[in-house]
């Protein structure tokens, strides 16, 4: 079975450690810094993972998946971005 790329492979775990570093600061201080970091933190997982889609190396029912998991993490950084905007109205 072909394997993605090194490089794209390195790209989702730098993102995906940045974005559960995120989350866990979001949950914990609530402020909207934290909250846009985690927006920031979704949105890097989604791309990485359409990197990791477009990877014509990789069956194409695997890319399939990774364009599904891209959505739900774009999805995920639409919510946070909302909740961050709700954040910094309260904060004012």
């Amino acid at each position: 079975m072909a394997r993605p790329s090194r490089e794209a492979v390195a790209r989702w775990n730098t993102a995906y450690a940045e974005q559960t570093a995120a989350l866990f600061a979001a949950s914990s201080i609530g402020d909207a810094r934290a909250v846009v970091r985690l927006a920031l933190g979704y949105s890097a997982v989604a791309q990485a993972w359409r990197i990791l889609a477009a990877d014509l190396a990789v069956p194409l029912w695997a890319r399939h998946a990774c364009s599904i998991a891209a959505e739900e993490f774009e999805r995920r950084a639409r919510v946070e971005e909302s909740r961050a905007a709700l954040a910094e109205q309260d904060e004012e």
